[in-house]
């Protein structure tokens, strides 16, 4: 009697700390996917600025003018292709939030548009004027600021979802509940 008690005992508890770990890592995962919705949202507002600086060429609005209606100057193209780069891999990393290829894309991704935002700010001002107008360079600052405050802290959330899984005895058992470690942007 006593040995089966004992049996009994340890099996339940066993099984406590396992729904009790896997909801843990569940509710950290949650946190993680959501903190990544926050870095998601913050990265599309760079292609809304770029949408809006492409409505400003083409109407000629803002004392921006070009030779033909319509035309894009060359560097706004490589932010354009830049963008759209990040929304692919955006795209790819939505699916997994917390897979470490999808995010080492978008990770890639994002350092390519702040190369070309770079870059684009250091072309020189012309006779019709800077190529970025004040304004949208501060609102790309303040998107930038966003990001990284949002990536800050997915970041963080990741780290600890990653240290959870390597403690001891969850290693043991987060194969069989389907965890896997997270990437980081």
């Amino acid at each position: 009697m006593n040995g089966s008690l004992l049996l009994w005992t340890v099996l339940s508890i066993l099984l406590f700390w396992g729904v009790g770990l896997y909801n843990r890592l569940m509710r950290m995962r949650a946190r993680g996917f959501s903190a990544f919705g926050s870095v998601e949202k913050h990265l599309r507002e760079y292609a809304d600025l770029a949408q809006g600086q492409m409505h400003r060429f083409q109407g000629g609005q803002d004392g921006l003018s070009f030779e033909a209606p319509g035309e894009v100057p060359a560097e706004w193209n490589s932010v354009l292709c830049a963008l759209e780069a990040l929304d692919a891999a955006l795209k790819a990393a939505r699916a997994t939030p917390l897979a470490l290829e999808p995010l080492a894309g978008l990770t890639q991704a994002m350092a390519a548009v702040r190369q070309v935002w770079a870059s684009l700010q250091a072309v020189p001002a012309d006779l019709a004027g800077p190529v970025l107008p004040h304004d949208v360079q501060i609102q790309w600052d303040v998107i930038a600021q966003r990001v990284e405050t949002s990536r800050n802290g997915y970041n963080q959330i990741a780290l600890k979802y990653n240290e959870a899984l390597a403690q001891f005895p969850a290693r043991l058992v987060i194969g069989l509940m389907g965890f896997k470690p997270g990437g980081i942007l």
